[in-house]
């Protein structure tokens, strides 16, 4: 993990990919869907269930922008305030299907783009 600017490095992961990856003991877990799973991580935070007034669960329109932002927002400052551990990486964990969706929402999202650093950026096409 290289840091770049002081902001936190964002990865973002279909749910395959990461059933994949072993634990490392230092990365924050955001899941956008499912449980908690293996491994050994630094946390899993599970978001909590979308209202039953969006369109489906975890659409494209409504849940990266809004929702995934929202959670990234208060994982921060729970870091800042000390009521989480200190984290430098956050890895967003979605179904497949959403990957783009999310990743072009994250994207956009100034707050976010504040305090994130998307490895996705930098790791150029394909990842």
């Amino acid at each position: 993990m290289r840091r770049e600017d002081g902001r936190i490095a964002l990865d973002l992961l279909d749910d395959a990919a990461f059933a994949r990856l072993p634990g490392d003991g230092v990365t924050l877990v955001l899941r956008m869907a499912g449980t908690a799973g293996h491994g050994r991580w630094l946390d899993q935070v599970v978001m909590p269930a979308p209202s039953p007034f969006a369109h489906r669960a975890g659409c494209a329109c409504c849940a990266p922008d809004g929702a995934i932002a929202a959670m990234l927002a208060d994982l921060f400052r729970a870091r800042v305030t000390g009521r989480r551990p200190w984290f430098e990486r956050v890895m967003v964990v979605v179904p497949p299907g959403l990957l783009v969706g999310t990743r072009q929402a994250l994207d956009a999202n100034r707050v976010v783009a504040a305090r994130y650093r998307p490895a996705w950026r930098s790791a150029g096409p394909g990842h």
